[in-house]
């Protein structure tokens, strides 16, 4: 009994039994979780959903046989998940991650809506300090000659020399440079249309050109242009009132998306950030 003692009083014992209690206690404490994890428990609002769902990808509403498949493909998804969670199958996948991403971002755009401005003298505030984002920009009208690299190949920058001089000595524009797969006149389009079309090295250029001269080869993403200014519609200044309604969807936009941006930091916040440095 003295050794019994002695053992209990001795500090490497209680140790021991610490130690012992620990781990019986995270074996029962994950039986528990994992009998939990076998219930799959398919609710009458979840059938309600899910039947839905189907009526309306069906066109009609489910039979009692439709309804028991439902709840068959849905125990069956379940049971994969868990299984693909215990696993460990998705703590590494990158889809699975910005798919979760994507729905927390859902949720805290839910949660961000602005409020309307209080006044229409806020609101022309807020127009005079964006003011340049409701401008009509600047517009051109233009046509083209198209010198194909296809056709012409290293030849291709003598060919649209060649018909520049044509072009300025007279000769009908239309009869020169090769066929285009797109129209080869344009009437007052912006400079972002241009750049959707042609490429921005192009729009860049041909901004640049003043009305009523052919310009020097230009170079696009189907090859070599040359370019005639044919009129030039100057930017305008957008006024307040006729688009009021325009500027209010535009600050309700402008406002939801800070606050947004606010509740984003905000949760961010909540985590303790560690940047590794990368290996050499």
């Amino acid at each position: 009994m003295s050794i019994l003692k002695k053992a209990l009083r001795d500090p490497i014992t209680h140790f021991v039994l610490i130690g012992l209690a620990l781990v019986a206690i995270n074996h029962f404490w994950a039986n528990y979780q994992g009998e939990q994890g076998r219930t799959i428990t398919v609710s009458a609002a979840e059938i309600d959903r899910l039947s839905v769902l189907w009526a309306n990808t069906a066109g009609r509403l489910p039979t009692g046989e439709d309804k028991q498949q439902i709840i068959d493909q849905y125990v069956q998804q379940e049971a994969l998940v868990r299984e693909a969670e215990r696993l460990g199958l998705g703590d590494d996948d990158t889809i699975i991650k910005r798919r979760l991403a994507q729905k927390m971002d859902f949720l805290v755009s839910g949660e961000s809506k602005a409020v309307t401005p209080s006044s229409d003298a806020d609101l022309e505030i807020w127009f005079e300090q964006n003011r340049d984002k409701f401008a009509a920009p600047e517009r051109r009208s233009f046509v083209h000659i198209y010198f194909s690299p296809e056709k012409h190949g290293g030849s291709i920058e003598t060919a649209a020399a060649n018909a520049l001089r044509a072009a300025k000595s007279g000769t009908d524009w239309k009869g020169l440079g090769d066929p285009f797969i797109q129209k080869r006149s344009y009437a007052a389009i912006p400079e972002s249309e241009v750049t959707r079309l042609f490429g921005p090295d192009f729009a860049s250029a041909m901004f640049k050109l003043t009305a009523g001269e052919w310009s020097p080869p230009i170079g696009s993403a189907f090859g070599l242009h040359l370019v005639r200014i044919e009129t030039i519609d100057n930017a305008a200044e957008a006024s307040f009132e006729p688009i009021k309604a325009e500027v209010a969807a535009a600050w309700q936009e402008d406002q939801t998306s800070k606050a947004k941006q606010a509740a984003l930091e905000k949760l961010v916040r909540g985590y303790d950030v560690v940047i590794e440095s990368a290996s050499e």
